[in-house]
């Protein structure tokens, strides 16, 4: 699967949660939905490095939480991107990849 793939899956199961729970979605949601998805990866990796409270759960399951934090990371960043029209492929390759030539 690629990045408009995934973007493709990403925006459908984001309209979907937003008409179940009836969220208004405007220019500023995306980048303030980010911003709490982030604070929330900062938690669990806060949790993962012992700097935060592990809330009773097991190494497995703080390592868990941090791995579903950095996806919905991901998943919020392209929403972002898709809103605005951005490709991420395309802009990984003129930001990234040209180090790699």
């Amino acid at each position: 699967m690629n990045l408009k793939e995934i973007t493709e899956r990403i925006v459908k199961i984001s309209d979907n949660y937003t008409k179940i729970h009836s969220i208004k979605r405007d220019d500023e949601w995306y980048i303030l939905k980010l911003q709490e998805e982030l604070w929330e990866l900062t938690q669990a990796y806060l949790s993962l490095t012992k700097r935060w409270r592990n809330r009773d759960k097991t190494l497995k399951e703080i390592k868990l939480d941090f791995a579903n934090e950095l996806a919905d990371v991901m998943g919020q960043l392209l929403l972002l991107a898709n809103h605005n029209n951005i490709d991420m492929q395309k802009a990984l390759e003129q930001k990234w990849f040209k180090y790699l030539k």
